[in-house]
């Protein structure tokens, strides 16, 4: 595959082989370099994709999406190049959500749905607080709630300019994750893989295990010590249970290359 000029694409490091790909989707308000780490630690057989939503880095001039319904739509069609190998989908905090959401969406749509589905530090789709409003609490508020789940740099939250280039984006990610309602349909045919931490303040075990619900296949919870951090202190095993997984899963795609 070669590199892409799709602004929603980011190629973080290209597969030897392209016979597997990884599709990621950051935190609110992250964007590319979330997933640096995985770069460097999954096999060389996985294509790493992340998705770049508008708002931030290199699409910072454009306004965020704030509706579940519309990223959606727009995301089955920017990311249909990327459906031509066996892959999984892989969302990190509230970008887990979006994940389940383009997963059902590709579904409905008939286009190629994934091998697999990971969410990671995120609590079901059913048992989001959507009534939170994130979204809307004041600059200081949001700030606090940010640093609790120590998913952004202290730097740009004490430094007012580059705290006022990330705001918009945030707030965008928590609107789509908070307001989007949760519709009941026919569950996931594909396995699904939790990852979660037993400290972390925005889950708990039972909303962990709720997302064995939304699927007919397989379903995995691990647990790491600690918070809402292990995404970055435990990388190294998340990567190699995720590459494992979706290794596993494609294996069973009919006709995906062995």
């Amino acid at each position: 595959m070669p590199v892409s000029t799709n602004p929603w694409i980011a190629r973080l490091r290209p597969a030897s082989s392209g016979g597997l790909r990884l599709i990621c989707f950051a935190h609110a308000g992250g964007g590319a370099a979330t997933f640096r780490g995985f770069a460097q630690d999954l096999p060389e057989d996985i294509d790493l994709c992340v998705v770049r939503l508008p708002g931030r880095e290199s699409r910072l001039r454009e306004p965020p999406v704030r509706k579940m319904g519309e990223l959606v739509g727009l995301l089955g069609d920017a990311l249909e190049e990327l459906l031509d190998v066996p892959y999984g989908l892989f969302g990190y905090c509230s970008g887990a959500l979006t994940g389940f959401e383009l997963a059902r969406y590709l579904r409905d749509t008939g286009l190629r749905p994934p091998a697999a589905l990971f969410a990671c530090a995120c609590p079901s789709p059913a048992l989001v607080l959507r009534g939170s409003g994130v979204h809307e609490l004041s600059k200081p508020d949001l700030a606090d709630h940010l640093a609790a789940l120590g998913i952004v740099p202290d730097t740009i939250l004490n430094t007012p300019g580059l705290l006022d280039m990330f705001e918009p984006s945030v707030r965008a990610d928590y609107e789509v994750y908070e307001t989007g309602e949760y519709v009941e349909a026919a569950v996931l045919d594909l396995p699904v893989s939790v990852f979660g931490a037993t400290e972390d303040p925005s889950t708990t075990v039972p909303t962990l295990l709720g997302w064995r619900e939304e699927t007919s296949q397989d379903f995995s919870l691990r647990l790491f010590p600690g918070d809402h951090g292990f995404f970055d202190k435990d990388r190294r095993v998340l990567t190699a249970a995720v590459a494992a997984e979706l290794r596993s899963a494609a294996a069973r795609v009919p006709g995906a290359a062995r």
